[in-house]
């Protein structure tokens, strides 16, 4: 089985954050992807680029699809925010990753969203694009990646990685609800949790590095230390 991941996007008026991004022309909404966020929390981290953070938060106060909102970190063009959303919001993101789908980048601009998700299969794409219709959301595929096992070596992915995110796909580990936890996934792959959890975050970790990079970077050199990583912690 292959993995497969599709660049669609969205109008910021069927997604979120449609009040924030009318009051900035320029900036950029970036999705954070942090594996410590639990099955309930999607979404929740984003890296916004810019430097008047009381107009930014100003806006959130305003906007319908937030719930809530704190501020994590300041640099210095950017912050990072987490973001609590609305129910009608938190079910609309649902809807894109409800058939074995994870969002890898979600990047808000003007009046679109352009978002990368990664698929367990193929046909799962046809089932979310039907959902997306069934709920009103104009679900335009731009770009759908194949991800043979020699792809996945150019994503600077390991064999190791590859079997625990296929493994994860296929078990429905990103389904919302997820249809089986990181422990069964660990015992199945005879592994402990915490390796698990290490494999899997730097496998999506090189995913968005590569797919952003455009496949710039070094994949046999991040081969390698991804490898002595996870040794140390199997």
């Amino acid at each position: 089985m292959t993995g497969t991941i599709v660049d669609v996007t969205v109008p910021t008026k069927q997604f979120t954050l449609e009040h924030t991004l009318g009051e900035f022309e320029t900036v950029t909404f970036e999705v954070k992807q942090m594996v410590a966020t639990t099955q309930d929390s999607l979404m929740p981290f984003m890296r916004i680029e810019t430097t008047d953070c009381a107009r930014l938060e100003s806006a959130f106060a305003t906007d319908d699809s937030v719930a809530d909102f704190e501020r994590i970190a300041d640099f210095d063009t950017n912050c990072l925010y987490q973001l609590e959303w609305s129910e009608c919001i938190d079910n609309r993101i649902r809807v894109l990753v409800d058939h074995n789908a994870t969002v890898l980048t979600a990047t808000g601009q003007d009046d679109t969203w352009d978002l990368r998700l990664l698929f367990a299969d193929h046909n799962a794409i046809s089932r979310t694009n039907t959902s997306c219709k069934e709920h009103g959301i104009d679900f335009d595929v731009k770009n759908i990646h194949e991800l043979s096992g020699q792809q996945c070596k150019r994503f600077g992915l390991t064999d190791s990685q590859q079997t625990a995110l296929r493994l994860a796909a296929a078990r429905g580990y990103y389904s919302v609800p997820r249809d089986v936890m990181a422990e069964d996934l660990a015992a199945e792959l005879g592994i402990t949790h915490q390796a698990l959890s290490e494999r899997l975050r730097r496998g999506h970790g090189s995913l968005v590095d590569h797919l952003l990079s455009n496949g710039s970077g070094t994949p046999e050199l991040t081969e390698l230390r991804q490898t002595e990583r996870e040794e140390e912690t199997s």
